[in-house]
């Protein structure tokens, strides 16, 4: 049999390998960038006014998140009841990724993805960026379905979902 001597420093052996392996986990995980969107037009996500709210989450496993890669935009729409009405996700290989939106109706709203040059960022691709401007990746509509309570997408200009899109530039 164990001794008691030997069962703590067993149990300390463990919870101090635990405490290493969530480290190391926590370390090597994605990153992100958000941009939220609020409706009625004239609210302010940050002020609590809003009735919806819009998020565009884009995330990469490759750091950093402003270097070309393969992204994961996510985008939500939710109520202040956390009742979701959209949940959509594409994927993309580009630099930095911002949206545009437009929601002045409840009814329907428009958002464009484009890559982006970041100035913070070093190398060609990202440079280039910068002196061409802003790319757009994809044109989205969506409308609100009453029946179903959720938006769905109208138009198909752009990529279909979770289609890789090729940037205009090389790597």
């Amino acid at each position: 049999m164990w001794s008691d001597k030997a069962n703590v420093s067993l149990e300390r052996a463990l919870i101090g390998a635990l405490i290493m392996l969530l480290f190391a986990i926590s370390c090597t995980g994605s990153e992100y960038t958000t941009q939220h969107f609020s409706f009625p037009p004239e609210s302010k996500p940050h002020e609590n006014d809003w009735q919806y709210i819009t998020l565009v989450i884009v995330s990469s496993d490759n750091s950093p998140i402003t270097y070309k890669s393969e992204k994961v935009v996510k985008i939500k729409i939710h109520d202040q009841n956390n009742n979701i009405f959209l949940d959509d996700d594409y994927r993309f290989t580009c630099a930095s990724v911002r949206a545009n939106v437009v929601w002045d109706k409840f009814e329907e709203i428009k958002i464009d993805l484009y890559e982006v040059g970041n100035k913070y960022a070093k190398g060609s691709y990202n440079e280039q960026l910068l002196n061409v401007g802003p790319t757009r990746l994809i044109s989205l509509i969506y409308q609100y379905d009453k029946k179903n309570n959720e938006f769905k997408r109208t138009n198909r200009e752009g990529t279909e979902k979770i289609n890789e899109v090729k940037s205009t530039f090389d790597h």
